[in-house]
C-alpha cells in the first residue's frame, strides 16, 4: 500500500519539474525538491519552525532537570514527558512521513519514562497521548495537507544524523541516571526505615511481653490477695465456749456468701455451737440479697441446733432493712457485740445459780 506522501507527490506533478503556483503549498515544495530550489521565504519559514521545535524541546528538557535537581521527581517526570510528546508531535506534524524512522521510535521514550518516573495512570495516558499524535499527524496529512507535513528537509548527512541521535539519547541517560541515582537513596532509605521499624517493632513486642508478664504476676497476686482477703472476711471466732462470733466486712457477691454460709456451718458442726452471733458492724449498706443470704444461713444454723444473733445495726442499715421489707425475725438482735456477750454471761449466770445454791443446801444437810 502506498504512503500518503506518494500519493500526493505523484498528484501534484511529476519528477524533476515544479508546479504552478496555483498548486498546493506542498506539492509546489515537494516537486521543488526534485527539480527547482525553494524560494527565500519558505526556507526562512522552515527555519523558524525548526528552530522554534528545537528551542522549546531544549527549554523543556532544562525544566525537567532543574526540577529533577530540586527533588521534585513526579513534576520533573511530567514535564520531561510532555516535552517530549509535544517536540516529536510538532516534529511529525511539520515534516510528516519524511523523517518518521526517527519521531516513531521516538515516541516510546516519554511511554517508558512515565511509567518509570510518575506512575501507571500516566503511563497510560503518555501512551494515549502518543497513540493520538500518530492518527492526528497520519489523516491530517491526508485531508489537511496544507496543515501537516508541509515543510520538505532534505536527508540529514550522517554527521548531522549522529549529533541528534547523540543528543537525544545523552539527554535521555542524563535523566534515568538522576532519576536512579535518586531511586537508589530513596531506595536506600525505604529501607533504612524498614530496618528501624523492624527493630522497633521487635522492641515494642519485647516491652509487651514484659508488661505482660508483670501483668500476669499482679493479677495472680491480685487472685492470690483476694483468697486470704475472702479467707479472713469471714472468720468463725470462738469467744465463748459455745459461742461463735463471724464478723461480717464489705459487700458480699454470690461467691462470699457461699463462704459465709461454708465457714458458718463447719464452725457450728465442729466447736458445738450453741450460739452464732453475725457481727455486721462492718457493712455499710445492707441489701437484700445480702439479707436474704443472712437468713439463709441463720435456717441452715438453726437445724444443726444453734441459735443466730444479729449486732451492729447502724441506724441507716435498719431504715434500708425497713425500706425492703426484710424480715429479721429469725436473728435476737443486738446492738453492739458487747451486749450480745454481756445476754450471753447473764444467761449462763442465771443457769448456774440454782445449781450452785442447790450445792450449798445439800452440802448443809449433809453436815
Amino acid at each position: 500500500m502506498a504512503r500518503p506522501s506518494a500519493l500526493r507527490l505523484a498528484a501534484c506533478a511529476p519528477s524533476g519539474a515544479c508546479v504552478a503556483e496555483n498548486a498546493p503549498l506542498h506539492c509546489r515544495r515537494r516537486s521543488c525538491r526534485h527539480g527547482t530550489q525553494p524560494n527565500l521565504q519558505s526556507d526562512h519559514r522552515e527555519s523558524d519552525i525548526f528552530a522554534n521545535v528545537i528551542r522549546h524541546g531544549a527549554l523543556g528538557a532544562l525544566a525537567g532537570l532543574a526540577l529533577l535537581r530540586r527533588g521534585a521527581f513526579r513534576a520533573a517526570g511530567a514535564t520531561i514527558v510532555a516535552t517530549l510528546v509535544l517536540t516529536l508531535s510538532l516534529a511529525m506534524a511539520a515534516y510528516g512521513e519524511q523523517h518518521i524512522e526517527y519521531t516513531l521510535p521516538g515516541l516510546v521514550a516519554p511511554i517508558v519514562l512515565a511509567g518509570l518516573v510518575i506512575g501507571r495512570r500516566a503511563l497510560w495516558i503518555a501512551c494515549g497521548a502518543a497513540i493520538v499524535s500518530i492518527a492526528l499527524n497520519t489523516l491530517g496529512e491526508v485531508y489537511l495537507p496544507q496543515w501537516f507535513g508541509s515543510i520538505s528537509t532534505p536527508d540529514p548527512g550522517p554527521i548531522a544524523f549522529i549529533a541528534g541521535y547523540t543528543l537525544v539519547v545523552v539527554v535521555i541517560s542524563l535523566f534515568l541516571d538522576r532519576f536512579g541515582s535518586a531511586l537508589r537513596e530513596a531506595l536506600n532509605q525505604a529501607h533504612e526505615r524498614e530496618r528501624e521499624l523492624e527493630a522497633l517493632r521487635a522492641s515494642l513486642e519485647q516491652q509487651v511481653a514484659e508488661r505482660t508478664a508483670s501483668l500476669q504476676q499482679t493479677i495472680n497476686e491480685l487472685r492470690t490477695s483476694q483468697e486470704t482477703v475472702r479467707a479472713l472476711s469471714a472468720p468463725a471466732l470462738p469467744v465463748l465456749p459455745g459461742v461463735l462470733v463471724l464478723p461480717l466486712i464489705g459487700a458480699f457477691d454470690s461467691r462470699r456468701i457461699a463462704d459465709l454460709n461454708r465457714v458458718a456451718l463447719n464452725a457450728v458442726d465442729q466447736r458445738r455451737a450453741k450460739v452464732v452471733i453475725f457481727d455486721v458492724t462492718g457493712i455499710a449498706l445492707l441489701d437484700t440479697s445480702t439479707a436474704q443470704a443472712l437468713l439463709q444461713t441463720a435456717a441452715a444454723v438453726r437445724l444443726l441446733g444453734a441459735e443466730s444473733w444479729l449486732v451492729g445495726l447502724r441506724a441507716e442499715v435498719t431504715q434500708t432493712i425497713v425500706m425492703l421489707g426484710v424480715d429479721l425475725r429469725a436473728f435476737r438482735a443486738f446492738a453492739s457485740l458487747e451486749d450480745a456477750i454481756g445476754a450471753l454471761v447473764r444467761n449462763n449466770n442465771q443457769r448456774t445459780a440454782p445449781a450452785i445454791r442447790g450445792a450449798r443446801v445439800w452440802n448443809g444437810m449433809g453436815d
